[in-house]
């Protein structure tokens, strides 16, 4: 018999794909919720999308239009965009949508690949928490940039990473790994943080100049590329977006680090309050016990991966306890690292060469990894469950219909909200001069470096002139949030805005918010 032996799967292969298809069936799931796939669930995505529709028909960012994030996710979704001039744009942000809810599917992959020569249990707790960490699915419903970011993040750790030690040897998987940290940088500028860590660690265990150098420059290419074009056309305001209004931004103003902890520590879906405190402080004092115990039964220290999730994941976690604003979809980004730093001391514990430098377990070194693994597949099962419930109660806002039958094609629609428009395949308009904002929020913050609705009069006089053309521009006015926050309504802004629109639908039926309209479509009277 000549043919050529059928290689079985490993394991930890069957682990990491079954990880993979709950992880691939929870956003699915999410996905098909009523409105979620056609509708507007979010204010984000219509901005992220919006700034590749914007691109793809010549208005450049920063320069035409405030732009606050970096321009990796808006390069991502270019394809997306050239496709919704055949689709429409509703549609086009249904494939964004596709393509996030498999980027985060890869992460599950990603983060198997890097732990799988530990062997098919830490595969199964490293992937499965991943698979059904809250903040993940969250922000895979829509185009969000934590999946995106984290994907090129855990792309740049497998290169980098070989095994339990860093890659020093090759100086070609070292500037590919930094390349991908880059452009993760280019996607949101948190990439740096783990970047930072891989350099460290890299310099400490190689200790040679030609790897860090390989390092930097994969980095310095895979960032400076995509943000060279536009930081040639409008240098200050690229500045003024990206990073000086987004730290001002997040400067001042209250915390709420124990809602922060608890829902980075995957508990969100349980009852606020003290049983929510009680679990928060138990898997703390879990994660501490799993490396005070594993490590010295094991006889060893920690391995450079397990340095680089330890670190990553105490880092990231900390950084989301600064910034003024938080939501639960940045914790996307710490999930890779929660995973990776549970799991690998799990592995390392249940290990029978640890379990057998106790003396007379024997033959808990036989039971216990299978008992892990049966206590591992239990717990992230219910955590899978209580998400599936969760989601089932979700609904995403339907209005294209509408739309349809109110806004003809083509009309200049300004909005605080960008998110309705594409939705509603009302973006996109025909009349010349209609306004290109795409981010009502972050116009704000970019004009006022940071500073928002705040700021005195002077500074906002700019944004308070462009919304006034943009109002004399505009045919419709599609207001859906106490946009206070948003437009700088003075009393002449306000006035010129009551003598001329009419609201016709989508009204609150309750408002008495002096000088800021009622949310709802207004036609011009």
């Amino acid at each position: 018999m000549t043919a050529t032996a059928i290689r079985r799967p490993s394991a930890q292969g069957l682990v990491i794909a079954a990880c993979a298809a709950i992880a691939l069936s929870l956003r699915g799931y999410q996905l098909a919720r009523p409105g979620y796939l056609l509708g507007v669930t979010e204010y984000d995505d219509g901005v992220l999308f919006g700034n590749a529709l914007r691109l793809v028909t010549g208005v450049i960012p920063y320069r035409d239009f405030a732009m606050v994030q970096p321009p990796g996710s808006m390069l991502l979704m270019v394809p997306g965009a050239l496709l919704a001039k055949v689709t429409g744009t509703a549609w086009g942000l249904a494939v964004a949508r596709l393509l996030t809810v498999s980027a985060d599917t890869v992460n599950v992959v990603l983060i198997g690949v890097l732990v799988r020569h530990r062997g098919p249990l830490t595969a199964c707790v490293a992937c499965g928490l991943y698979a059904v960490y809250p903040d993940a699915v969250i922000a895979a419903h829509t185009f969000l940039l934590e999946p995106w970011l984290t994907m090129f993040c855990l792309a740049g750790a497998v290169l980098i990473v070989e095994g339990d030690r860093i890659a020093g040897e090759s100086a070609r998987r070292l500037a590919w790994g930094g390349a991908m940290f880059g452009f993760a940088a280019a996607v949101k500028v948190w990439a740096l943080v783990p970047l930072a860590i891989a350099a460290l660690l890299l310099a400490v265990s190689v200790r040679r100049v030609r790897p860090a150098a390989a390092l930097a420059g994969g980095a310095a290419l895979g960032l400076g590329l995509p943000l060279l074009p536009f930081a040639l056309a409008a240098p200050g305001a690229l500045a003024r977006g990206v990073l000086i209004g987004q730290v001002v931004r997040n400067a001042d103003g209250p915390r709420y680090l124990l809602g922060r902890l608890a829902d980075m520590a995957a508990l969100r879906l349980l009852p606020a309050g003290l049983p929510q405190v009680m679990l928060l402080l138990g898997v703390g004092a879990l994660i501490v016990g799993l490396y005070a115990a594993a490590y010295p039964a094991a006889g060893r220290r920690l391995a450079p991966l397990e340095a680089y999730a330890l670190l990553c994941a105490v880092t990231v976690s900390v950084m989301f306890l600064w910034p003024r604003l938080y939501y639960s979809h940045y914790g996307a980004f710490d999930g890779p690292f929660i995973a990776l730093a549970v799991a690998l001391p799990v592995g390392v514990l249940t290990a029978r060469p640890a379990v057998r430098r106790v003396p007379g377990n024997r033959a808990a070194a036989a039971a216990l990894p299978g008992a892990a693994a049966v206590l591992a597949a239990t717990v992230l099962l219910a955590a899978g469950v209580l998400q599936f419930q969760a989601e089932s109660r979700l609904r995403g806002t339907e209005v294209a219909a509408a739309a349809d039958r109110l806004i003809p094609p083509g009309a200049c629609v300004v909005t605080n909200d960008s998110a309705y428009t594409v939705a509603a395949g009302r973006f996109y308009s025909g009349v010349q001069g209609c306004p290109a904002m795409v981010d009502s929020f972050g116009t704000l913050f970019a004009m006022t470096s940071g500073r928002s609705s705040s700021a005195p009069p002077a500074t906002l006089r700019p944004v308070v002139d462009l919304w006034q053309t943009a109002l004399e521009r505009a045919q419709y006015v599609w207001l859906t949030s106490d946009t206070a926050a948003q437009i700088p309504w003075t009393s002449q802004l306000y006035g010129y805005f009551r003598r001329h629109f009419r609201l016709i639908a989508f009204a609150w039926s309750h408002w008495s918010r002096r000088y800021v309209p009622r949310p709802g479509l207004y036609v011009r009277d």
